[in-house]
């Protein structure tokens, strides 16, 4: 008679995200994730076919969360600030996972990336705004403001305010929907005088 299974598909995928959360993708290993688990390495590869395998599923189901976090609390005053604010105190709160997620693996990053692209597009689609730039536009140049604030608040560069953060996101976002380029004004090397 076969043995039951004890360890699931679940609890693996817990464990290597407790993994990632405290040591990074660095530790991202068969044993280290069975260690979490208290058990040998047997049952990660009787569910995943590989450790990439693994990763990848990982990092669908943490994209997925992201998401569904995120647009189940869709009365907000301006939701493209409280997303931005959202990131930015993520990258701040959980140093470790947040490098994990979007700087050491570049395949997983942009999977989050692709995530955080899908909730900007549906709050678009919600808000039934009328931005100058094209979506996509609107989007990377967003995405990049969001992700440097985030970066630097994460590896501590600097340090800003809650009140602070949400009238620089606020003051980008003005600008955009009032259709001052916001884009080329803010990511043009070079105009230091």
């Amino acid at each position: 008679m076969a043995r039951r299974k004890t360890i699931t598909r679940d609890q693996i995928l817990t464990a290597a995200h407790q993994v990632i959360s405290e040591k990074g993708f660095s530790h991202f290993t068969a044993r280290n994730i069975a260690t979490q688990m208290n058990c040998s390495t047997q049952p990660i590869y009787l569910e995943f076919k590989n450790m990439n395998d693994l990763k990848e599923e990982l990092f669908n189901v943490m994209a997925d969360q992201f998401s569904d976090d995120f647009l189940k609390e869709s009365e907000m005053k301006d939701p493209f600030t409280e997303l931005g604010l959202r990131f930015i105190l993520f990258a701040k709160k959980n140093q470790q996972l947040y490098q994990s997620l979007y700087i050491e693996d570049v395949e997983g990053a942009q999977k989050m990336q692709a995530a955080f692209k899908k909730v900007f597009f549906t709050l678009l689609e919600k808000a039934g705004e009328a931005i100058n730039e094209t979506k996509e536009s609107f989007f990377l140049a967003y995405f990049i403001y969001v992700s440097g604030l985030a970066a630097m608040e994460n590896e501590k560069i600097l340090s800003f305010e809650m009140e602070d953060l949400r009238t620089m996101l606020t003051t980008f976002l003005k600008s955009v929907r009032e259709g001052k380029n916001a884009g080329a004004t803010l990511f043009t090397l070079g105009n230091f005088a």
